[in-house]
């Protein structure tokens, strides 16, 4: 996980929040860089210092190389001991992990499930298992908890919308849930956003993610953000009409790509060669099998020919492919090539395609991200300091 960013603003930072912010952005600073980078009286920044450290937001760290005088200590942000419990679910596994608030895992287990079991058969034993790995830490402090799903997800309200793949659902099943265990921050995204902010590399680039596991998602953040468009639906590209002819898709239409290159289509057309699941297909991938190869690479075809339009339209710097299909190698590089020959010079110039992290860790590293940023936003950290001085 990246953990490049930009502060919200680098100069005349007035607030606790920005304040901060600066704090995180910079790395630390001493209290005479603050003042020359603010602009702010000393009487100020020194009681807005104060009160963040009284928050335990911030710590007075290493000596700095002095300058004539006494040597003056970096404030540092407090970032030690915090983690944060992310929940990422796929179709048919989800995995529960703790991480700290720069991205490294700490703890982790990945269980099988199915997905479009009822609500609470799902997830109550990912709960149990974040209450036992949370455990397991010392000294540590829980900020939030981040959960992906593999569906459309209304940002503002944590609310599934749209539930293709988990209709029993209520849209409020997750945060119900999850508030009900832990009354701490929440972020609730869908899978293949999350695993998009996850493999970004900078806050200033534009990237394509697109999973392809049982489904077909695809996540897209610009400049750091991710893009969710009007109802929470970009990046739904796995109805896409690419044949009209095509098989039925779940949603009711036929021809949707998913009914071409998702893993579950792959399931349904490999069935005779005694395929049932994903790992087999993985499996097969990897020991050549040729019947396998080939429904492998037609689907990857048919993916790469549907995604030209999608990266001519974003001109991403970077399209990468995750889920357990996404990532097996010859079914990338197809995807890869494919959108290379559809594409127009001036658009596939500098564009890297390349296969992503394997497993959940993408969308995990994205839900850290998402908890970090609502969790010490400016905005929240001026109510925090707020609620602080009112007390």
């Amino acid at each position: 996980m990246t953990t490049e960013r930009v502060p919200a603003r680098l100069s005349g930072a007035t607030s606790h929040g920005h304040l901060l912010d600066l704090i995180r952005a910079t790395g630390g600073m001493s209290r005479q860089q603050l003042l020359a980078s603010t602009g702010m009286s000393r009487a100020t920044l020194y009681e807005r210092l104060e009160t963040l450290l009284r928050r335990n937001l911030i710590y007075e760290a290493e000596s700095m190389e002095a300058t004539g005088g006494r040597r003056s200590r970096k404030i540092r942000f407090e970032d030690r001991g915090r983690v944060v419990l992310a929940i990422a679910m796929g179709q048919t596994h989800a995995t529960v992990s703790v991480s700290d608030i720069t991205g490294r895992q700490l703890r982790s287990r990945t269980v099988q499930h199915r997905i479009n079991a009822p609500a609470g058969t799902v997830l109550q034993p990912l709960i149990q298992i974040g209450t036992e790995l949370l455990s397991m830490g010392t000294g540590e402090t829980l900020i939030g908890i981040g959960v992906s799903v593999p569906a459309p997800v209304d940002a503002g309200t944590g609310y599934v919308v749209h539930p293709t793949t988990i209709p029993e659902w209520e849209p409020d099943a997750v945060v119900t849930a999850v508030s009900g265990q832990w009354q701490v921050p929440l972020v609730i995204e869908n899978d293949a956003r999350a695993g998009a902010l996850g493999e970004g590399t900078t806050d200033i680039e534009t990237t394509v993610y697109v999973k392809v596991g049982t489904g077909i998602g695809c996540g897209i953040v610009v400049d750091g953000a991710i893009l969710r468009g009007a109802h929470g639906a970009a990046g739904d590209i796995g109805h896409i009409h690419v044949a009209s002819d095509g098989p039925l898709c779940r949603c009711g239409r036929r021809g949707c790509l998913a009914t071409f290159s998702s893993g579950s289509s792959l399931i349904d057309r490999l069935a005779s060669q005694g395929i049932t699941n994903l790992d087999e297909i993985a499996r097969a991938a990897a020991q050549g099998q040729p019947d396998v190869e080939a429904q492998l690479l037609a689907a990857a075809d048919v993916l790469g020919g549907a995604l030209a339009a999608t990266i001519t339209t974003v001109n991403p710097n970077r399209l990468v492919l995750g889920g357990m299909i996404g990532t097996i190698p010859y079914f990338a590089e197809r995807v890869r090539s494919r959108v290379l020959g559809d594409v127009v010079e001036r658009i596939a110039e500098g564009l890297e395609i390349v296969a992503g992290a394997a497993g959940d860790h993408a969308a995990v590293d994205g839900l850290t991200r998402l908890v970090t940023r609502k969790v010490f936003a400016p905005d929240a950290i001026d109510m925090l300091t707020t609620d602080y001085a009112a007390n």
